[in-house]
């Protein structure tokens, strides 16, 4: 068991390695040019779903940039929430955001919305009478594949934020959907999972998107 645990860590070492510097090579002409295919994907299938609420990241680095995905969701009216890192608790807070111009450089350097106007916190826990979570959630990652495997930087912030997510649905309530979001060059054969590592339910690429609960059906 031992053994097993040290060549998965050791895999997500090498592929965490592999995949940032695939990223990391890519121009900013690139990165520009494919984020906005992607986000033009993302914000189709947003507008054709009927959603009004989204979760997105403020990109870091080499991350594909969602930028051109809030800016449509800002001019839609479409409420928009960013995380805030709480490194003490190693929790993510869910805040509403009107523009770039309300965050602030955070943990890790990342820009995050300064403190206040927290929209949502924890399981269940809504400020301003609003309950639920936002009905999409867009997360950024270093690999994908299409099952919806995912693999982050290590740190579990979203998969705790998951399941908090899910711990703090009613019976019955339309749980919100996990999207990934990447660069194609990311995607490979299988992600190395754990069990507390969470699936995405669809993948965005600038060449399209994946609905990965079909996948996992069709490989079951």
């Amino acid at each position: 068991m031992q053994e097993q645990s040290m060549q998965l860590t050791e895999w997500k070492r090498r592929l965490r390695a592999g995949n940032t510097a695939l990223r990391d090579a890519l121009s900013i002409e690139q990165r520009a040019l494919l984020s906005a295919r992607v986000c033009s994907h993302a914000w189709s299938w947003f507008s054709q779903a009927k959603a009004a609420s989204l979760l997105a990241y403020a990109p870091f680095r080499s991350e594909l940039d969602c930028r051109p995905l809030l800016a449509e969701a800002w001019a839609g009216g479409c409420e928009v929430l960013l995380p805030r890192v709480n490194r003490e608790s190693g929790d993510l807070s869910l805040h509403r955001v009107r523009s770039w111009e309300e965050l602030v450089p955070g943990a890790y350097g990342i820009l995050e919305p300064a403190a206040g106007d927290i929209a949502l916190t924890g399981p269940g826990t809504a400020a301003g009478g609003r309950t639920g979570w936002p009905e999409a959630v867009f997360v950024p990652g270093l690999a994908f594949d299409r099952k919806g495997g995912r693999l982050g930087y290590g740190r579990g912030y979203y998969d705790r934020l998951r399941a908090a997510s899910e711990a703090g649905l009613p019976e019955g309530a339309v749980r919100p959907l996990w999207i990934g979001l990447a660069y194609d060059l990311q995607l490979v054969p299988e992600v190395p999972l754990e069990e507390h590592d969470a699936l995405m339910d669809l993948l965005i690429t600038e060449n399209g998107i994946w609905d990965c609960r079909k996948e996992r059906v069709r490989w079951s």
